[in-house]
């Protein structure tokens, strides 16, 4: 199983991948500058004086400092990786890995008019996964009595309503943060009733 270290640095080498084009072109237009450069001191080298080959050979050292430093740059893009990969190879069975927790509920109600901000978010490891907001009331011992999130509905053979869910130990990126929930579904018995969501 990956750790979040495992998938903190990879996502970055998938975001950094966004520059490498930039960083090609450059590499191109600083090789060609130096290889410009070379041909005029070989052209030019009989009529340079001492301080003008020390110029040149600072110049030279300047050229290939940069070049070099480019082809690293370059080297070390994971061109084999992208988004889909590293969700795939990583995200996800980091997440599958993660211990789910589980909170009962007193009450539920499906909540169609909503402001985001307001909104615990839940991501899945399924992309067609459409979940609704629900506004939940926790267990009266719990410090935060009612919130609204995003859940999907899962009904079952039980007596009272629960909620399971896992959460990430840092920040990966803007899109997954730990201050949401990931793999959300509210559980309910069987004969109780959810409006559908409407568009």
């Amino acid at each position: 199983m990956p750790t979040i270290e495992d998938v903190i640095k990879v996502h970055e080498k998938v975001s950094a991948l966004s520059n490498a084009p930039l960083a090609i072109i450059a590499g191109a237009i600083w090789t060609f500058i130096a290889i410009t450069f070379i041909v005029f001191l070989f052209k030019e080298r009989n009529k340079l004086s001492l301080k003008g080959l020390i110029y040149s050979f600072f110049s030279l050292v300047i050229l290939f400092s940069v070049i070099g430093y480019l082809s690293f740059t370059i080297k070390d893009y994971q061109f084999s990786m992208n988004e889909k990969k590293w969700e795939e190879n990583y995200l996800h069975p980091y997440l599958e890995a993660l211990p789910e927790k589980k909170e009962y509920i007193q009450d539920f109600s499906q909540v169609i008019n909503h402001n985001d901000e307001n909104i615990t978010k839940s991501k899945y490891r399924d992309n067609d996964a459409q979940p609704i907001v629900v506004e939940i009331s926790k267990d009266p011992g719990s410090a935060e009595k009612k919130m609204l999130i995003q859940v999907i509905v899962q009904k079952e053979q039980i007596d009272q309503a629960y909620l399971t869910y896992k959460i990430i130990e840092e920040d990966i990126s803007d899109e997954y943060t730990k201050d949401q929930y990931y793999e959300t579904v509210l559980h309910i018995p069987s004969d109780y009733k959810i409006i559908a969501p409407t568009k």
